[in-house]
Formats: C-alpha cells, sequence, structure tokens
C-alpha cells in the first residue's frame, strides 16, 4: 500500500509518476503534451493493475461531489479507475461572491490526506493558482518555452515516432515556420517523413518545400532568416514567400518584419550608448517580441551592441524611404524588397565576423 502522500518538501523538477501518488495536477497549456504526459499515466497504471478504468470530467461543469464520489467508489471488477478532470483551475475556483478556500479545493484538501487507493485523480489545466493542495499533491508545470526546446523535441521525435532523424537545421526552420505548438510540428513531421520515404534523413530542403507559413510566420521567418542565415539563405527566403504566398501585396509583411527588425536594432543600439544593459536595453527597445524568439532576439541585441546608432538610424530611414515610395508606385515591390534584404542581410553578416 502506498503511503499518503501528506508533505512535501519542494517541486518536481521534470513529470515523473511512478504509479504510486493517488493525486497530480498537469499544468500545461500545450494540448500534444498534455496528451502526451496523459498517455505515460495510463501506461504505467496499466503495467501496475492491468486493464483500469478511466473517467473524465469538463472543470467547468463537474461539481466536486460528483468527482468526490466516484473516486471514492469502488471500480468494477475492483478495477483500478483513473480521474481525470479537465480545466482544473476552474474546477478549483468558487464563485466570485464566496469568501475564503472554494468546496472544490476544500473536499480535495481533505480527501489527498487519505486517498482511495483503487483511483489516480489527474488533474489538467493551462493556468493553476497555488495553494495548500501544492503542499500535500506533486504540482507539475510542462511546457516548450522557446525554440531551442522545441527544435530539440523535433529531433527526438522524427527519431522515435517516425523513424527519420531529421537535421537540426531543419528542425529549426521548422520550428521557425510552424511555432512551438507541438501538435502542428508532430503533424509536420508525419507529412515530412512520408515524404522523404526510405532516404536518411529531413533535410532543410524538405522542410522549406513542404512547410509552408502563415502570414505571421512568413514575417517572422523573414525576420529571422536576415538575422540568423545570412544573405543568400534570406534572399530565399524572400522568393520563397513570394512564390507561396497568395496575398495580392506579397511585400507587405515582409517590409513589415524588416522595418521591424530595424526599429528594434536602433532602439536597442542608442539604449546601450546610453548605458542601459541586458534585458532592460532588451525590453525596452521592444525586440524580445515573443517567446519563440530567443535566439533572434539574442543576435540582434549583439548587433546593436556592434552598430552606431546612427548607421542604424541611416539604415531604417532607407528602408521607411523604399517603402514610402513603393505605396506612390515608385519601383517594383519584389525587387525592391529583395535588393534591400540582400544588403541588409550582408551588413549584418559582417557585423557578425567583425
Amino acid at each position: 500500500m502506498a503511503p499518503p502522500r501528506s508533505t512535501r518538501t519542494k517541486k518536481p523538477a521534470k513529470f515523473q509518476f511512478d504509479g504510486s501518488a493517488r493525486a497530480l495536477v498537469l499544468v500545461c497549456k500545450d494540448s500534444f503534451l498534455r496528451s502526451h504526459y496523459t498517455n505515460e499515466v495510463v501506461q504505467q497504471l496499466e503495467s501496475i493493475h492491468g486493464e483500469i478504468d478511466r473517467f473524465d470530467f469538463d472543470g467547468e461543469d463537474a461539481s466536486p461531489g460528483d468527482v468526490l464520489e466516484e473516486l471514492q467508489a469502488v471500480g468494477l471488477l475492483h478495477t483500478h479507475k483513473l480521474i481525470i478532470v479537465d480545466k482544473a483551475d476552474r474546477f478549483m475556483t468558487g464563485s466570485p461572491q464566496s469568501k475564503g478556500p472554494s468546496a472544490a479545493r476544500q473536499l480535495l484538501e481533505k480527501y489527498v490526506q487519505a486517498p482511495s487507493e483503487g483511483a489516480t485523480l489527474l488533474m489538467r489545466a493551462e493556468t493553476w493558482h497555488a495553494g495548500k493542495l501544492d503542499k500535500l499533491i506533486d504540482v507539475f508545470k510542462v511546457s516548450v518555452e522557446h525554440e531551442d526546446a522545441a527544435s530539440n523535441w523535433c529531433q527526438q521525435r522524427a527519431t522515435k515516432a517516425y523513424d527519420v532523424p531529421i537535421e537540426p537545421a531543419a528542425a529549426d526552420l521548422l520550428v521557425r515556420r510552424v511555432g512551438l505548438d507541438l501538435g502542428r510540428l508532430d503533424g509536420e513531421l508525419n507529412k515530412l517523413a512520408a515524404i522523404v520515404g526510405d532516404r536518411n534523413s529531413i533535410t532543410e530542403k524538405d522542410v522549406r518545400e513542404a512547410v509552408g507559413a502563415s502570414r505571421e510566420e512568413e514575417a517572422w521567418a523573414i525576420k529571422a532568416a536576415i538575422v540568423l542565415d545570412g544573405p543568400e539563405q534570406s534572399l530565399q527566403t524572400i522568393r520563397e514567400i513570394f512564390d507561396l504566398s497568395s496575398s495580392t501585396r506579397k511585400d507587405v509583411p515582409a517590409f513589415w518584419a524588416i522595418i521591424d527588425l530595424l526599429r528594434g536594432l536602433h532602439a536597442a543600439s542608442c539604449l546601450l550608448k546610453q548605458g542601459l544593459r541586458g534585458w532592460d536595453a532588451q525590453q525596452a527597445a521592444g525586440i524580445f517580441d515573443r517567446r519563440s524568439d530567443r535566439k533572434t532576439a539574442q543576435q540582434i541585441m549583439a548587433f546593436a551592441q556592434a552598430i552606431d546608432p546612427d548607421e542604424a538610424a541611416l539604415l531604417l530611414r532607407q528602408a521607411l524611404e523604399l517603402q514610402a515610395n513603393l505605396r506612390r508606385g515608385i519601383g517594383d515591390p519584389r525587387h525592391a524588397l529583395e535588393g534591400l534584404t540582400v544588403v541588409l542581410a550582408d551588413r549584418l553578416q559582417s557585423l557578425r565576423a567583425a
């Protein structure tokens, strides 16, 4: 018989479930990760108890009494039960008019001190408000916070699930095009594995040919290519977007990305010259746009350290003048954008090499 888990000294570093805990909380915004770790719980329980009964409750509608009753009731033929409460943060929250802990929180805090040995409670939520319950059970907060972690996950997933490795550079590009949603990434990996067939690995070329990008992702892909990949690759990215985009003004998201990049670069270079440092300068310059852009943001800050603010201002002014001319019908958008991209990427590459 597993001992009651009445006290804990620290939060678990990562998701670990050996089947002995009778209640746990999984906090995760990514639906793919939630499903993945739920399957781990199911598999671990089945390895211990054989067949199990699973009961799912919607935390928005389920009553605490119904959940508690199911936890304490004896399973059919004494089969171990897995009770899952989704939207657990809402389940645990009382009405706005009530004061103090909600009825659900009070009942569960009492229950987990002497849980039923015939049931395991898994509460799943996208957000979680800490309380007394956290001291009584394990609360696992899992996520993919940045593109490096997502790229590593893609590399492991491709080999494990689809028996075909993906090259690190190809995984990086896939994340930049798709984002940090593991469900979408997994779908693209499945498609890429089918495309490459018996070949040794998924390459950058495969990703570029098979994985499209949304308008927002197109803009971020352009910014990342200019900052990280150099002139040749940046030009290829611009051309791919023009070839694949259905927009009537294909230059608009690209110019937005480049001008936003130059504004951030100029602001950061000025702030650094004024003595502001690190995250404060990065935040004030508006460079840390989203969590998947950490590598790009770090490189922009390195460029801001190396470039003179007057030069950064000149680059920004030239890009704005070019955009203004295009709006007046002067010049070809594609040629103008390609030229601007190559010039900017080449200058940033020289700053990197300096």
